[in-house]
C-alpha cells in the first residue's frame, strides 16, 4: 500500500529553523532549510541550524530542496545543508537571488544547482509532482506547495496570509488551491504562527494611512527601521518619500542588499532620483531626508543601534528626529528593543512604534485566513506547523471548534516525529531525537551542541582546575595538588575551599593503588567524581572540573 512520511527537522513547536522532509517510496524531498535564533546566544553562538546528521540514513533517497520563500528562518541553513548534500534547489527569483549572495560568501555558488521556478510551474522529482502556488506574505515571490504523490496530495502552506490587496504582486492564488481541493487533498501542512489571533490579518496596504500621517507631520529627519526583507513596506516608504518630496538613504548591509536585489529584479519600483547615497544625504536639510535603516530588533551591530549609541558612518540620532519602528517584536528581543528605545529617547528622538500606531502588520495567517485556506483545500488531515506548541494547539482547537473539523483528523507533531499517512490511517510510527547545531556568525563556523552545553555549565556553575604532579616511579603525589577556583558560587579561593579540596584530593589519591594512580583515565574520573560530590554537598552545584596530570 502506498504511503507518505512527513518528518519535521525544525520549525514545529518553535520559532524558526523551518525544515520538513517529505518521503514517498525511495524518494525524499526537503522543504526549506532555515536558521533559528536560540536562547543559547550568550554562549558564543548566533544562530542554530537543523540536525542534518539525521539525513545521513536517507542520503541515497534525497532528491531536492524546495523553497517556499526567502526569509532567513527558511533559507539561512542552506549553505550548511549543501556542504553535506549536493541537492538541486528550487525557488523563486527573489529567493534564489538571496541564496546566491549567501553561497557566494562561502565560495559555494559555482557548484550550487539553483533552479528557478515561477508561480504555477510544475516540476517532477522522483515520485513527486510539485506545483508552486503563489502565496501572499510580508516578503515577495512566496509559494505554497501542492505536492502530488501516488499516495495523495500534500499542501504545504509555507508562510502566508490571504492578502487581497498586496503592495507588490498578486493576491494569494486561491483558485489553484481550490482546484486541488476539488480533486482531493490528503493533508494540509498549515502555518500556525498567528493561530492565536482572531479575525483576519490586515493587508500590507493597511499601514499606509498611519505612515502617510507621520510623513506629513514630521518636521525633522525621518528614520524608518523595518525588517530588511519587508519589501512591501520598503516600497511604501519609497512611494511616500516621493509623494512628500523627500529622498531616501538606505543604511545597513542587509537592507542595502535586499533593496539592490529587489530593484535589479524589477520587483521594487524606486521613483526617479528618490534614492540617494549617504554622502548625498548629508547635504540635504532635515525635512528632506528619510533614512531606511536596519536594527528594528535592537541588534547592536545594526545601523539604528549605532546611530542611537555612537554613530553610523558619522550619522547620529539627534533631537527632532522621528524614529519609526515598523516591525513586530520577535519573541526574545524585548529587552534589546527596550534598551534601543531608551537610547533613542536620550538622544531626543520622537519614537513611533507598533503599539502607538498601525505602522506594522503581520505576514502570517490569523484565524480567518486559516479558515479560508482550510475551506479551499478541504484536506482529509490537517497538520499544524510553524510556531510554538501553544500555536499548534490553538490551530487544532480553532479548526475543530469553529470549522467542525474531525478531531481525529488534526494531528499535532513534533520535531523528529515520523508521521506516516496511508489510506485511512495517519500515525506517528517513530521518533528520532534531534540535536540542533549552532553557528558562530563571525567565523560562520558550526559549534556542536556538546560545546554549547560546556559553555552553559561554565557560565552557570564555574570551573575548578586541578594540577597533579605524580611520581611515576613511586606512584604517589610529588607535591601537593594545585587548585584554582573560578566562578563557583559560595566557595572560592578566599574561604578555605582550596585547602579543603587539596585534602580531599590527597586522601583520594592515597587510597588508590599505584596502577590506578598511573592510569590517567581512572585518575581523571576519580577527581571529577570527588570534587563534584564535594560541591554538590556544600553548595548544591556541580562545577566543571578540569584536571591536568603530570608524571615526572
Amino acid at each position: 500500500m502506498s504511503k507518505i512520511q512527513i518528518i519535521p527537522l525544525g520549525g514545529v513547536g518553535e520559532f524558526g529553523m523551518n525544515c520538513m522532509g517529505i518521503r514517498h517510496a525511495d524518494d525524499m524531498i526537503l522543504i526549506d532549510a532555515g536558521m533559528g535564533f536560540p536562547e543559547e546566544t550568550p554562549f558564543g553562538v548566533d544562530f542554530s541550524i537543523p540536525d542534518f546528521d539525521f539525513l545521513e540514513e536517507y542520503r541515497n533517497e534525497l532528491k531536492a530542496l524546495i523553497l517556499t520563500h526567502g526569509h532567513e528562518d527558511h533559507i539561512g541553513a542552506i549553505p550548511y545543508l549543501l556542504e553535506r548534500f549536493n541537492l538541486p534547489v528550487y525557488g523563486s527569483r527573489f529567493t534564489l537571488a538571496l541564496i546566491e549572495r549567501r553561497l557566494q560568501e562561502k565560495n559555494m555558488l559555482k557548484t550550487a544547482d539553483l533552479r528557478l521556478v515561477w508561480p504555477n510551474d510544475i516540476v517532477e522529482i522522483g515520485s513527486f509532482k510539485i506545483e508552486f502556488i503563489h502565496a501572499s506574505h510580508s516578503l515577495v515571490d512566496c509559494f505554497s506547495l501542492a505536492i502530488q504523490t501516488p499516495a495523495g496530495t500534500i499542501i504545504h502552506s509555507g508562510d502566508y496570509k490571504i492578502d487581497e490587496t498586496p503592495v507588490i504582486g498578486k493576491p494569494y492564488d486561491l483558485k489553484t488551491l481550490k482546484k486541488y481541493g476539488d480533486a482531493g487533498v490528503l493533508a494540509l501542512l498549515s502555518d500556525s504562527t498567528n493561530a492565536t489571533v482572531s479575525g483576519k490579518t490586515p493587508s500590507e496596504r493597511a499601514v499606509i494611512p498611519a505612515l502617510r500621517e507621520i510623513f506629513a507631520q514630521s518636521e525633522g529627519r525621518i528614520i524608518v527601521s523595518t525588517f530588511s526583507s519587508s519589501i512591501h513596506r520598503i516600497q511604501i516608504i519609497f512611494q511616500l518619500a516621493y509623494e512628500f518630496g523627500k529622498k531616501v538613504c538606505v543604511l545597513g548591509r542587509s537592507m542595502q542588499t535586499n533593496v539592490e536585489i529587489a530593484d535589479r529584479l524589477g520587483i521594487l519600483r524606486i521613483p526617479y532620483e528618490t534614492l540617494v547615497t549617504i554622502n548625498d544625504s548629508r547635504n540635504l536639510s532635515n525635512d528632506e531626508i528619510v533614512y531606511l535603516a536596519t536594527g528594528s530588533q535592537g541588534e547592536t551591530r545594526a545601523a539604528l543601534w549605532q546611530m542611537a549609541t555612537t554613530n553610523y558612518k558619522g550619522l547620529k540620532i539627534q533631537e527632532g528626529d522621528t524614529v519609526v519602528l515598523s516591525a513586530r517584536i520577535i519573541p526574545g528581543n524585548e529587552k534589546a528593543i527596550s534598551r534601543l528605545i531608551g537610547h533613542l529617547y536620550k538622544r531626543g528622538a520622537n519614537i513611533i512604534e507598533e503599539k502607538r500606531s498601525l505602522i506594522h502588520v503581520s505576514g502570517h495567517a490569523s484565524q480567518e485566513d486559516i479558515r479560508i485556506l482550510v475551506q479551499a483545500a478541504r484536506p482529509k488531515y490537517l497538520i499544524p506547523i510553524h510556531g510554538e506548541y501553544r500555536m499548534l494547539f490553538r490551530q487544532e482547537e480553532f479548526v475543530k471548534d469553529c470549522l467542525g473539523f474531525d478531531p481525529e483528523k488534526v494531528i499535532l507533531i513534533e520535531n523528529g516525529d515520523i508521521l506516516q499517512l496511508e489510506e485511512g490511517h495517519a500515525r506517528i510510527v517513530a521518533h528520532k531525537e534531534l540535536e540542533r547545531n549552532f553557528v558562530n556568525e563571525e567565523g560562520l563556523n558550526e559549534v556542536c551542541y556538546e560545546v554549547v552545553k560546556e559553555r552553559q555549565q561554565l557560565a552557570s556553575n564555574g570551573v575548578v582546575t586541578v594540577v597533579l604532579v605524580i611520581d611515576k616511579d613511586k606512584g604517589n603525589l610529588k607535591i601537593e595538588p594545585q587548585v584554582t577556583i573560578q566562578g563557583v558560587a559560595k566557595l572560592d579561593n578566599g574561604n578555605n575551599a582550596i585547602e579543603e579540596i587539596r585534602k580531599l584530593i590527597s586522601k583520594a589519591v592515597e587510597n588508590l593503588s599505584k596502577e590506578k594512580i598511573l592510569n590517567k583515565h581512572i585518575l581523571t574520573d576519580i577527581l571529577n567524581v570527588e570534587i563534584k560530590r564535594f560541591y554538590q554537598r556544600e553548595t548544591g552545584s556541580k562545577p566543571m572540573v578540569i584536571p591536568t596530570i603530570i608524571e615526572i
